[in-house]
């Protein structure tokens, strides 16, 4: 599932346009060229983007792919270290909101805080082959079974 980079909240006006001139126009577009790694300070020099924000914006594209994520939600998970979906399902919705309550607390937040009723639906589904990039519980092997 590919989404805009316009359609995220929190990427300023001019670095979805630097992002454009360098062909990045959706989420498949950046993690296409963000994934090969000696690509990554031509892309940086080229588009004037820190790296950091690219971080932010691959971060913010993996999460988005969650199934039920509104992307409203994306920019205060990244500030909250959660980076994708492994690290998100690593939560119970029930943990995750507490976290975010928590950074809330401490820090100004950039965004709307889920509730567990937003949360709820992240949560429903996270099989790698569904929803996100998720890797599941390995099926116990027979005792003396070796890969």
């Amino acid at each position: 599932m590919s989404l805009k980079m316009s359609e995220f909240h929190g990427i300023e006006p001019n670095h979805l346009a630097a992002l454009r001139v360098a062909g990045i126009e959706d989420t498949d577009d950046l993690m296409k060229l963000w994934s090969d790694k000696e690509k990554r300070p031509g892309l940086v020099a080229s588009t004037g983007i820190p790296e950091d924000e690219f971080m932010k914006f691959a971060s913010m594209a993996r999460l988005g792919r969650v199934k039920g994520m509104d992307l409203k939600h994306v920019t205060v998970l990244v500030a909250a270290g959660i980076d994708g979906p492994k690290r998100l399902f690593r939560h119970t919705p029930e943990t995750l909101l507490k976290h975010l309550d928590e950074l809330a607390a401490v820090n100004k937040v950039a965004g709307p805080l889920p509730t567990l009723e937003d949360i709820g639906p992240w949560f429903a589904n996270p099989k790698p082959e569904t929803n996100g990039s998720v890797t599941s519980n390995p099926t116990p092997k027979p005792e003396g079974v070796v890969n």
